[in-house]
């Protein structure tokens, strides 16, 4: 076992939350078989509460507490924010002289092999599922001609970003700046329904406000819908195939139909890992240790 230089950082953040200690354990175990931790590092921002929950003997996993921004204020209890308002600020701009690249990612990942050595040229963005009807996009249109951003039309472009480090901490600071005048349009306004235009997915909407006033940065040269492949998708894992979200769905492989037993039946040594929905089923499935040994991993 040994690892490289370590030139990605992949920056999550872990709230105090049992559903998010299970995801991390995913995405973990996932950054260990995958063989991603021999050049990568996970930069965990965590609640101060996550912090002795979370690895603490492995190198490779780097923990930065900060407190929730959902806690009080404008923000109470919409849990999302955090996700974006906690990765941004004076406690990870440090980052960009060390990493070349980041990933800025959700917890509820599996990571495949085909990530170990991909460093890209242009940003990587992922496949956002909020933005799936010209109701929304019309409203989308409408707030951002508002506020003088010209959209480029590039609808759905995701949550997840794999690019140079400088981008995404800038990327990440437009975002929240975008969630803030969000919050006071649908506090204005109403809060929506899903699946139209909806209060409940400020954060996405930022990410492709975001993407889309600096396009030339983040759409015209960039790699779109890679990241965040559906966890239901039963293709096998191509080389396309770097990072598989965890969905909530009535297809398999669906996190909710995990949590709730529906796949204690099938034996994890019967499915196929080079399947994209099997693969993360089987690393759902299957016990870190376990894990670790096949990888040789000793931390």
């Amino acid at each position: 076992m040994q690892a490289q230089q370590k030139d990605l950082g992949i920056l999550l953040y872990i709230d105090d939350h049992q559903s998010m200690y299970e995801e991390f354990d995913w995405f973990y175990k996932s950054w260990i078989h995958s063989g991603v931790w021999r050049r990568s590092d996970l930069i965990v921002v965590c609640h101060p509460n996550a912090h002795d929950k979370l690895p603490h003997t492995d190198p490779g996993v780097i923990k930065i507490i900060m407190e929730p921004l959902s806690r009080e204020g404008r923000w109470k209890d919409y849990h999302f924010i955090n996700s974006i308002a906690c990765l941004t600020g004076a406690h990870t701009a440090h980052l960009a002289g060390q990493y070349k690249w980041l990933l800025r990612t959700d917890a509820d990942v599996f990571l495949t092999h085909h990530l170990a050595n991909f460093r890209p040229n242009f940003p990587v963005l992922g496949r956002g599922r909020y933005a799936e009807n010209p109701d929304v996009w019309d409203k989308m249109l409408a707030f951002c001609e508002a506020h003088g951003v010209a959209h480029q039309r590039t609808f759905g472009c995701g949550h997840s970003l794999l690019a140079e480090s400088s981008l995404v901490l800038f990327f990440l600071e437009r975002q929240m700046y975008w969630c803030e005048r969000l919050l006071e349009h649908f506090d204005a306004h109403g809060p929506g329904q899903w699946p139209g235009w909806f209060r409940g997915v400020i954060t996405m909407y930022a990410g492709e406000i975001a993407a889309n006033e600096n396009a030339n940065a983040f759409c015209r040269y960039s790699y779109q819908r890679i990241l965040d492949l559906e966890s239901y998708v039963v293709g096998h894992i191509d080389e396309f195939t770097l990072h598989i979200h965890a969905i909530q769905t009535d297809n398999y492989f669906s996190k909710s139909s995990f949590r709730n037993g529906e796949y204690n039946h099938i034996d994890p040594a019967s499915l196929d890992t080079t399947k994209v929905n099997q693969y993360a089923h089987w690393i759902a499935a299957t016990p870190l240790e376990a894990i670790k040994s096949a990888a040789g991993y000793v931390y």
